[in-house]
């Protein structure tokens, strides 16, 4: 507990049980984001993957299934990281984590965990990751796959040379429903860059403007997810080693 974060003044007693819930209700009532808390608390249960024998491996995993219908009861999901979010907002960024996580995309991995780290707590912040996480992706792509970096290095024309050398332009397309759909994509470019301008962190705000809430947050952030997994899918399709 104090490993993850929780700075209690006194030991709760009783037995496990009774000590776990103390722990876990005075987190509840004092920290910031409790859920990055409770996440960190269970992150090594949840992962540990390095069993001495097959026994051990048998005893944690029904634990590790108590803790996920647990949190499924509450509406609730673990990722991996060490993050508890919502239940009905993590399949398309799963599937991005688990293309991330076996990569040498540190750029993408700082991003993806700043998303989740402020989606609750700070969604203006959630947003700018969200696009955060567009432009590192697109900046790796140009420089491995020796592009021209535009001078202007922003997720518009990024966007750009990636549309290009991954044949994504709507208007080369003769198929109507590839075209909308990669049409889509491009709006995606567009409404993340411009949501993260307008009302994201990373700047200074007109005086009219609605409060982001963390479902704004989610949105621009699974619209990002959702364009960064074909991405990186395409370019794994056309033999980049590193994606193999």
């Amino acid at each position: 507990m104090e490993s993850a974060g929780i700075e209690i003044p006194y030991a709760p007693g009783g037995n496990r049980q009774v000590k776990t819930r103390g722990w876990l209700n005075y987190a509840n009532e004092t920290m910031t984001d409790p859920l990055a808390t409770l996440g960190r608390v269970i992150l090594e249960l949840m992962e540990v993957q390095d069993w001495s024998n097959n026994a051990e491996a048998e005893i944690f995993e029904p634990q590790r299934d108590r803790i996920r219908k647990a949190l499924a009861d509450y509406g609730l999901t673990y990722l991996t990281g060490g993050y508890v979010t919502a239940l009905g907002a993590t399949a398309v960024s799963k599937t991005l984590q688990d293309i991330i996580a076996p990569r040498d995309l540190p750029g993408l991995q700082t991003e993806f965990n700043r998303i989740f780290e402020n989606l609750e707590s700070d969604p203006p912040a959630a947003v700018t990751a969200s696009c955060a996480l567009l432009e590192s992706l697109f900046k790796t792509y140009i420089e491995d796959n020796g592009l021209d970096m535009p001078s202007d290095k922003s997720v518009r024309p990024l966007w750009k040379v990636i549309r290009a050398d991954l044949k994504l332009d709507p208007a080369a397309t003769q198929d109507d429903d590839l075209k909308t759909i990669l049409s889509g994509l491009a709006a995606i470019v567009e409404g993340t860059r411009s949501l993260r301008t307008h009302q994201g962190s990373a700047h200074g705000h007109c005086k009219t403007k609605y409060r982001l809430k963390p479902r704004h947050a989610r949105l621009a952030a699974h619209a990002a997810f959702t364009l960064a997994s074909f991405v990186l899918e395409a370019w794994g399709e056309r033999g980049y080693q590193g994606l193999d």
